[in-house]
């Protein structure tokens, strides 16, 4: 009653058969080596950004600490590394080899004035770049203002108080 039909081999049906598997096996093999390389590639970049970081970082505070012990090493403005000498920072040579923690890496501290009518102020840029890749260079910069904290206020508040008696209309 219910014939069954036989089964018929055509020749070549098993080549194409696995063709299309080989062809599903490369697909699904290259894509999992593309997600398994850029996680490896995001994970390496994202570790030496936070090593960039701590070393820019680390260079601001130096920056701070050498205002702190003295204000006229700030006097000249310029590009600067940091070394540490007798327990304290101080500015030497124009950059910093940080090849030991980055590829390729310098640090420098730029030092600039903000006004000529301003010597008690200055900003401070942490510039810290290295080589990722041969043809991506990556870069971190941080910017802070520091001022002469222990310079006397007077002449300041002297400057702000006539400002401010004369900006409303005078007394």
């Amino acid at each position: 009653m219910n014939q069954e039909k036989p089964i018929v081999h055509r020749k070549g049906q098993s080549l194409i058969e696995l063709l299309i598997a080989i062809g599903i096996f490369i697909i699904v093999v290259s894509g999992l080596s593309f997600f398994i390389l850029d996680s490896y590639v995001s994970g390496r970049l994202a570790r030496e950004i936070t090593i960039a970081n701590f070393l820019a970082e680390e260079g601001i505070e130096a920056a701070i600490s050498i205002r702190d012990n003295s204000w006229d090493d700030f006097v000249a403005t310029g590009t600067y590394g940091l070394v540490i000498s007798g327990n304290n920072w101080i500015f030497q040579g124009t950059e910093e080899d940080v090849n030991a923690l980055l590829n390729s890496g310098i640090r420098k501290i730029i030092v600039e004035d903000l006004s000529p009518s301003d010597p008690d102020r200055r900003k401070i840029t942490s510039h810290v770049t290295w080589e990722f890749t041969s043809a991506r260079i990556q870069e971190v910069r941080l910017v802070t203002y520091l001022t002469n904290w222990a310079k006397p206020l007077l002449p300041y508040l002297a400057q702000l108080h006539y400002r401010w008696r004369n900006d409303d209309g005078g007394e």
